[in-house]
């Protein structure tokens, strides 16, 4: 369901926002510029006109020319130094616009949001059993309200992989690792994995 260079266009995505936000004179202005996140955009552009992110395009640099070199069928985590930098895991903005600048669809936000779905769940297990010999793989902290969305499978956010695929996605877990070293704790692991029967 995955194609080619679909993580790659999801990941340049948020770099191009982060690119975008980093040159705006007016952090106000950010919000009309993105309604979909408007405080988030405006606290992203404020920090990068004060030069407290003078760090985070750079790694995003690294991160993606790893992820290019590996094209992986879901797009990793991003750098979860990075992450922290920008405020994703603060509770000073809704889920909703953490979630829409994410590029995460709105199928899959309600419930997370609206519903606190913060995991996969018994609903999740039940849709994998109907799974034969694949492996299901999703974007770390990203929770589909399916594995067969197909939203998120387009974006790059969720993949059914062969099992001898999971082998690639953990040498490129252990070079984002090593290129790009991070104190998160929860974010060891750019990708979730479920294995199924």
């Amino acid at each position: 369901m995955t194609s080619k260079g679909v993580a790659v266009t999801s990941f340049l995505r948020i770099l191009s926002l982060l690119k975008d936000l980093s040159s705006i004179d007016d952090p106000s202005s950010a919000r009309t510029t993105y309604p979909a996140f408007p405080s988030f955009a405006e606290h992203i552009a404020k920090l990068f006109s004060e030069d407290r992110l003078f760090d985070v395009l750079p790694r995003l640099a690294i991160q993606l020319g790893i992820i290019r070199r590996y094209d992986p069928p879901v797009r990793p985590a991003m750098d979860p130094y990075v992450s922290t930098q920008i405020g994703v895991f603060s509770k000073n903005f809704s889920d909703w616009e953490i979630g829409s600048f994410l590029g995460y669809p709105d199928c899959c936000m309600r419930p997370y949001a609206e519903e606190l779905r913060y995991s996969l769940d018994e609903e999740h297990v039940r849709e994998l059993k109907q799974v034969k010999g694949r492996i299901f793989v999703t974007t770390a902290g990203f929770i589909p309200h399916s594995v067969f969305c197909k939203e998120s499978h387009l974006r790059g956010l969720i993949a059914f992989i062969a099992r001898e695929d999971v082998e690639r996605l953990r040498l490129l877990e252990n070079e984002l690792s090593s290129a790009l070293p991070h104190l998160h704790p929860e974010y060891q692991r750019h990708y979730y994995e479920i294995r199924n029967a």
